[in-house]
């Protein structure tokens, strides 16, 4: 039992009718989504994120694990009116999906592979010093330990853990480091598998280096939960 549609009828009502007829005194109904929030939640405090109504403002969008033509069509709609405003829409998905198929540019991870292209893209942002140093020092805690994490993953070790050619991770590593504002779309299928909570808060901490969060328009998205 979950949110299915997202209609009160599907998600708040039908549900807890039927568990209560069989007897059950308590719903756990946290599956879906509990693993990405938790990690989103290491990393940011809470489960929250750039506000999605400010994408088609973006110059560089990563739709990262999703499909937002089938699964976040008001999402796209923004994301389509940032293509024509000149944004590049770069999709990481093992699968070719509808949503792939129209980005400028596909890249395909192995599945279970995310945190390491991640790491990967950190190790050539803070190799290349394209960090935002200031931000960093103002508004973070721990980039000395990440650091340090990072040098474990340079872009050729990790090409041979993603199957994405070392080149293309560089490229990636340094478009998104030098596009402002830049946007990240996060889903929750990236946390179906074992190590996904650190998935999600290892790509989380990217904005954070780069200092994406100084534009309303830049940051991260997984869910706005925690402001509702």
């Amino acid at each position: 039992d979950y949110a299915g549609t997202m209609g009160l009828v599907q998600w708040k009502s039908m549900g807890k009718r039927l568990f209560h007829r069989l007897g059950a005194s308590l719903l756990e109904r946290g599956i879906c989504s509990s693993a990405g929030k938790e990690g989103m939640r290491l990393t940011l405090g809470g489960s929250v994120g750039m506000d999605p109504e400010r994408f088609d403002e973006a110059k560089l969008i990563i739709i990262w694990g999703t499909n937002p033509i089938v699964s976040n069509l008001h999402l796209w709609t923004r994301v389509q009116e940032a293509r024509r405003r000149g944004a590049r829409i770069i999709a990481i998905d093992p699968y070719r999906s509808l949503s792939a198929e129209k980005c400028t540019e596909h890249i395909a991870p192995l599945p279970g592979t995310d945190a390491a292209l991640a790491l990967a893209m950190m190790h050539v942002i803070i190799g290349e010093n394209r960090h935002d140093r200031d931000y960093v020092a103002r508004y973070s805690l721990g980039f000395d330990a990440l650091a340090e994490r990072v040098q474990e993953y340079p872009p050729d070790k990790v090409a041979a853990i993603t199957g994405v050619p070392a080149g293309r991770i560089v490229q990636l590593a340094r478009a998104y480091a030098s596009t402002r504002p830049a946007a990240i779309r996060l889903n929750y299928g990236m946390q179906r598998y074992a190590g996904g909570a650190s998935a999600v808060r290892t790509i989380t901490c990217l904005p954070a280096l780069t200092g994406a969060w100084r534009e309303a328009a830049g940051g991260i998205l997984l869910s706005t939960g925690g402001w509702f």
